[in-house]
């Protein structure tokens, strides 16, 4: 960037954001569809992954991905029809639906995590010659611009 943040407009600013975002997703798309995932089952599959062997319950993926229930409710149940993930009442009150990891994909999971990352890293990181500082900035940017909308959910 060559111009003092002063100097740049919204719009200017609006299109750029834009553009990272489409080239992250262009690559990210690219990667999951080997697995025929798609980014939203990859954030679904992630969670429900890093939930354990007691699973989440699908109210917590949808407030952590600010999304509706019935959107969640067909991300699910995608997945489960993959047999990535199974779907359960909770013991306590059967209104609560439980996602739970296919244990049997548990290396799956964490074979796309590491290969996403090594796509990203290679693809935009390297290719465009950020360096580990600047990446670890702007994901320390982003979480702070998320902050209020992550915290009002949870």
């Amino acid at each position: 960037m060559k111009k003092d943040i002063s100097e740049i407009s919204t719009y200017e600013s609006g299109v750029v954001q834009s553009a990272a975002h489409r080239q992250t997703m262009k690559v990210k798309t690219t990667y999951l569809s080997q697995y025929d995932l798609t980014g939203m089952q990859w954030f679904v599959l992630g969670f429900v992954y890093e939930a354990g062997k007691d699973g989440i319950a699908l109210t917590a993926l949808k407030n952590i991905l600010d999304t509706s229930m019935p959107f969640i409710t067909n991300i699910v149940n995608s997945l489960e029809a993959k047999g990535y993930i199974h779907k359960t009442s909770s013991q306590s009150d059967s209104r609560v639906k439980i996602a739970t990891l296919n244990q049997a994909y548990a290396h799956q999971v964490e074979e796309i995590e590491l290969g996403l990352r090594d796509a990203l890293r290679n693809e935009l990181y390297i290719r465009d010659n950020i360096s580990r500082d600047e990446l670890n900035t702007y994901i320390r940017v982003l979480y702070k611009l998320a902050r209020n909308s992550l915290s009002e959910d949870n």
